[in-house]
C-alpha cells in the first residue's frame, strides 16, 4: 500500500511500529462496494441474498438481504438493509457524516475550521474500541502514555493486559484545580525519552465528574499548543469525550477541549467519543474516532489523498480485528440525527435531571461533618469521587463492602497507590434517594473508623 501523502506530510511519524505497518488492502469489502454500482451479477459479499417472497409471506420479487422476519418486526420503520447487512469497515458514510454535523453543532465558533480539518468520524465498537484502536495505531508496546492518576478503571486493563503499554501518570489535583503543570511535565518525562507522546484527557472525567472551569480550560489549551510550539516532537492526544455535554455548573467548559485545540504539524488531537452516553444508547457499541489535521498538511500533499490513506490504516486495524460495527444502531442513530434540535430537546430533558441530581449531591457532601471523607472537585458527568481521609486507616474496598452489606448502597472503590476512594454513580440515583445514599456512606466509615 502507498502511503506516500502521509510520508511527504510527516505524518508516519506519529504512529507506532504497529500504526505505520498496518493498511487494509484491496479485499471483499473493496470489491463489494464497486460491485454494488457495478456489477450484473454480485458474488462478492458473504452475506445471503434472495427475492424477499422467499422469507416474507407478503413479499415481492424485489432482492433483499435474506433474513428472520421475527426479528425485522421488532425494528418496524427500518428496511432489512438498515438492518441485516454488514456495515463498511469505519461506519455508514450517512452516520459519519450525521455525526460529524452533531458534531460541529456543538462545537460553537469553532465548527467553520473543523469542518475543514477534521476528517469523517471513523466508528468504532464503542469509545473502548476507540481508545483501543488508536493506541495500537499511536502507541508501542512498552510506551508510557499520560494520563491522570484518576482514570476509568478500564484504562488499565486496555494499558497493561491487552496493549502492553505503561503509564507515566501525574495526580489529577492541584489543590481543586487540573493539575496542568504536573501534566505538561509528565509530557516532557516522555519526550526525553521518545520523539512521540500519547496523552489522554477525560472531561467530565470518570471517576471524578471534574469539567475544567472555562479559564482553566483555555490554560491547558495555551500551555499545549506553546509546548507544541517550542519543539519538533510528537504529541498525540486523545481527548475521550465520553461524557460531553454533561456538565451543570455554568462555570466549567461545556464543551469538548477538542474544539479548542488546533491540530499542528507535530500536534494531532484525536477526538474519542460515541452514542453510548451522548444519545443515551449504551448497548449500542458504537464510538467515533475523529482527527482534525493541519492545514500545513495541505500544503505539501493532496488532502483527500492524506484522508484517503489515513483513514486505510484504520479500516486496516478493524478489518482485522472486529470487521465492522453494528449496522442496525448506526441506521437507527442516524434516522434519529437528521433532526438534530429533536436529539438535543430528548436529551435535555435527561441532561436536567441530572444536574438535579447533582446539585443534591453537591449539596449533601457539603453537609459531611466527620471530616473522614473528602470530595474532590467535580462539575458534571455521571459520578463524583470521595477520598477517605488517610488517617482513617480505612481502605476503601472495605468500606464498599459494609455499605453494601449494613446499608444496601452499592458504590465502586479505587485503591491505587496513594489513591483510596469511593465513586459514585449518583447518574443512577433517583434524586430523593440521593440523601440516604450519601449519609449512608458517612455512617459506614464512621462504623469501621470506630
Amino acid at each position: 500500500m502507498d502511503f506516500s501523502a502521509l510520508e511527504t506530510v510527516g505524518a508516519m511519524r506519529f504512529f507506532s511500529d504497529y500504526g505505520k505497518m498496518i493498511y487494509n488492502p484491496t479485499g471483499i469489502f473493496y470489491w463489494t462496494g464497486r460491485s454494488k454500482t457495478e456489477a450484473k451479477i454480485n458474488a462478492t459479499i458473504g452475506s445471503a441474498k434472495g427475492k424477499k417472497s422467499l422469507v416474507f409471506d407478503d413479499g415481492g420479487d424485489g432482492k433483499i438481504t435474506l433474513c428472520i422476519p421475527s426479528i425485522q418486526k421488532y425494528f418496524p420503520t427500518l428496511s432489512t438493509e438498515e438492518i441485516f447487512p454488514y456495515a463498511p469497515e469505519v461506519g455508514l458514510p450517512a452516520f459519519r457524516e450525521a455525526w460529524k454535523q452533531w458534531m460541529l453543532k456543538k462545537a460553537g465558533a469553532a465548527a467553520e475550521r473543523l469542518e475543514r480539518q477534521c476528517i469523517s468520524p471513523m466508528v468504532m465498537p464503542g469509545i473502548t474500541g476507540a481508545l483501543s484502536v488508536c493506541l495500537r495505531m499511536f502507541a508501542d508496546p512498552g510506551d508510557k502514555i499520560v494520563t491522570p492518576d484518576k482514570r476509568w478503571e478500564n484504562y488499565d486493563n486496555m494499558f497493561f493486559r491487552n496493549l502492553f503499554v505503561e503509564v507515566e501518570e501525574f495526580p489529577s489535583f492541584e489543590g481543586q484545580d487540573f493539575n496542568l503543570q504536573g501534566f505538561l511535565s509528565a509530557i516532557q518525562n516522555v519526550w526525553a525519552e521518545k520523539d512521540r507522546c500519547v496523552a489522554v484527557l477525560n472531561f467530565p472525567n470518570n471517576p471524578t465528574g471534574y469539567c475544567p472551569p472555562k479559564q482553566a480550560a483555555r490554560e491547558i489549551v495555551g500551555a499545549v499548543h506553546a509546548l507544541c510550539a517550542n519543539t519538533s516532537k510528537q504529541l498525540v492526544l486523545l481527548l475521550d469525550d465520553a461524557y460531553e455535554g454533561y456538565v451543570y455548573d455554568d462555570d466549567a467548559e461545556a464543551g469538548s477541549l477538542f474544539y479548542l485545540f488546533e491540530p499542528r504539524p507535530n500536534f494531532l488531537p484525536v477526538k474519542l467519543d460515541g452514542i453510548s452516553k451522548e444519545l443515551l444508547w449504551y448497548g449500542a457499541r458504537v464510538g467515533a474516532i475523529t482527527l482534525a489535521l493541519p492545514d500545513e498538511w495541505g500544503q505539501k500533499a493532496d488532502r483527500a489523498a492524506i484522508v484517503s490513506q489515513m483513514e486505510n490504516k484504520f479500516r486496516g486495524i478493524v478489518r482485522n480485528t472486529v470487521s465492522n460495527c453494528s449496522m442496525v444502531a448506526q441506521s437507527a442513530a442516524l434516522k434519529a440525527l437528521q433532526d438534530l434540535d429533536a436529539v438535543m430537546a430528548e436529551r435535555k430533558k435527561v441532561i436536567d435531571e441530572l444536574a438535579a441530581r447533582y446539585q443534591a449531591t453537591k449539596a449533601e457532601l457539603a453537609k459531611l461533618s466527620s471530616g473522614l471523607l473528602q470530595a474532590d472537585p467535580f462539575q458534571g458527568g455521571f459520578f463524583c469521587f470521595v477520598n477517605l481521609n488517610p488517617k482513617s486507616g480505612l481502605k476503601a474496598d472495605d468500606v464498599c463492602d459494609h455499605l453494601l452489606k449494613q446499608y444496601k448502597v452499592g458504590a465502586v472503590p479505587l485503591v491505587r497507590d496513594d489513591i483510596n476512594g469511593i465513586r459514585l454513580a449518583f447518574c443512577g440515583v433517583e434524586t430523593a434517594d440521593i440523601p440516604e445514599m450519601i449519609q449512608s456512606l458517612e455512617l459506614a466509615v464512621k462504623d469501621l473508623a470506630k
